[in-house]
């Protein structure tokens, strides 16, 4: 089924991606042709592979909003993957979602075109604003690499670690915020620590503004530390659009407000662990 939907032509193209390079802070980077070309196979792997589920597509606006998500499965976030093949299969590719990605993983060689040409974008507020100002949509992870690696225990926990950036930016380009939340993907591999403190003593955070440093077992590695991309386990995955929150009755001002921050963070972060939770109960 894969090789029918996976045609030379579309072959062709991936390798033409990765050895092309692209420019990673220019959203005019995405490439519809290669879009339209992996839609279906990731859409087909996700389903099977990881059984996943995306559900609430409909509730997500039309034009521009600030899609708001949890990280799981550390730099292989696969799941991820599969919520927009989904998305695109059921909205079509024009209604644009660009990811804010990471500076180190824009700088992996190849993968990085690859990546550009499917939507991510550098993660800074330029960049940011360039996409807004195209009417499209914006996917962050507030949680970065702390939550992308965060402990096994913590697998069903919200950790944006107080980080209120992304409310800064939605404040700014006056778009609702779009909660989603990814259960499953963080049980495909076991962070056993997170690392911080070896992160600290290694200069992680000053050299590449990595936070975690984490120990790791995982396949076909076994045990590791550091962030490497792995071959997640065939876990079930969901994910779950929430209701967008609105920042109508909040102005631009409010981006220097510490009691409005506050409030939106809480009220997004609430939604999103209570659903991350329902989510964990669902599947035990």
């Amino acid at each position: 089924m894969l090789k029918n939907l996976l045609s030379n032509e579309h072959v062709k193209l991936i390798r033409e991606a990765l050895l092309t390079p692209s420019n990673p802070n220019d959203p005019d980077s995405l490439d519809p042709k290669l879009l339209d070309a992996l839609v279906k196979p990731m859409d087909w792997f996700c389903r099977n592979y990881f059984r996943q589920e995306v559900r609430g597509i409909d509730l997500v606006p039309r034009g521009k909003t600030l899609i708001v998500g949890n990280h799981n499965a550390g730099i292989t976030f696969i799941e991820a993957f599969g919520m927009g093949a989904r998305f695109y299969l059921e909205r079509g590719t024009t209604e644009v979602i660009h990811t804010l990605a990471h500076d180190t993983l824009m700088k992996v060689p190849y993968l990085n075109n690859l990546f550009s040409k499917v939507g991510a974008v550098r993660a800074n507020p330029e960049n940011a604003q360039a996409i807004f100002e195209r009417d499209r949509k914006i996917l962050v992870f507030p949680g970065g690499n702390l939550e992308a690696y965060r402990p096994y225990r913590d697998r069903s926990q919200v950790n944006f670690a107080n980080r209120k950036g992304f409310i800064k930016l939605a404040l700014k380009n006056r778009v609702p915020i779009t909660p989603v939340v990814f259960h499953g993907g963080h049980e495909s591999f076991f962070v056993l620590h997170d690392g911080q403190k070896l992160a600290k003593f290694l200069k992680m955070d000053r050299l590449f503004r990595l936070d975690t440093w984490p120990l790791v077992f995982s396949l076909p590695w076994g045990f590791t530390l550091g962030p490497l991309f792995h071959w997640p386990l065939p876990v079930k995955c969901v994910t779950q659009f929430l209701e967008p929150v609105s920042l109508e009755s909040y102005s631009v001002e409010d981006v220097d407000n510490p009691e409005a921050l506050n409030e939106i963070y809480e009220e997004v972060t609430g939604r999103m662990q209570r659903a991350l939770t329902a989510l964990s109960e669902e599947r035990r």
